[in-house]
């Protein structure tokens, strides 16, 4: 019984602190986003940028934590792309919806927004994880590989028995020429008129 406690005091304290890192980073981007806009086009900046920051820290963390609440305790942790999907559309509207309200604006606008955002986010992860699982088993080239073997690239990479073989035609071409300037030095060399040496 007392593990069970810990479990989920554990639990919670985790689905917390995700909660609040989440928060921080969609904080963090809602500052950045309130500082562009409202150089733009409010008079205060720094409020517009305070007020983005605080919205969108109040908005993910609240998804978050919703979200992380209803996958734990309604699937054990086991829901599949599509229940997570759907999961992620409802805790969007509602957190979207709320924090929406709570600032001012409108709720309906605000929940259909992040219900969009929240499937339309993890359907895309859930794309990305698919296909990262699928080429999990296949055994990728490094990306400079890839590049050298593009048709666009006009470099290729050689093996190590094509660069010796390439380094053997230029050894034989150098060793062609020396022997042709060796022949040449050799005429010119006959070619000489043979000074007489001075009679004393």
């Amino acid at each position: 019984m007392g593990d069970q406690k810990n479990k989920d005091g554990d639990f919670y304290s985790n689905a917390l602190l995700s909660a609040a890192k989440v928060g921080a980073l969609s904080g963090g981007a809602g500052l950045l986003y309130g500082g562009a806009a409202g150089v733009i086009r409010s008079p205060n900046p720094v409020v517009h940028s305070l007020s983005c920051g605080i919205h969108w820290f109040a908005c993910g963390s609240t998804f978050w934590w919703l979200r992380s609440n209803i996958i734990k305790l309604h699937y054990q942790d086991k829901a599949s792309p599509k229940e997570r999907t759907y999961v992620s559309a409802l805790c969007g509207g509602v957190a979207g919806g709320s924090v929406t309200k709570l600032m001012g604006g409108r709720l309906v606008p605000g929940a259909i927004i992040f219900s969009l955002l929240g499937y339309c986010g993890q359907s895309v992860f859930n794309r990305v994880d698919a296909w990262q699982m699928a080429n999990a088993n296949n055994s990728s080239k490094p990306l400079v590989q890839r590049m050298a073997e593009s048709k666009w690239i006009p470099l290729r990479t050689l093996s190590d028995e094509e660069y010796r073989g390439m380094l053997g035609e230029k050894l034989l071409s150098v060793e062609a020429e020396i022997a042709l300037l060796d022949d040449k030095i050799a005429e010119l060399e006959k070619s000489r008129p043979v000074l007489a040496s001075p009679a004393k």
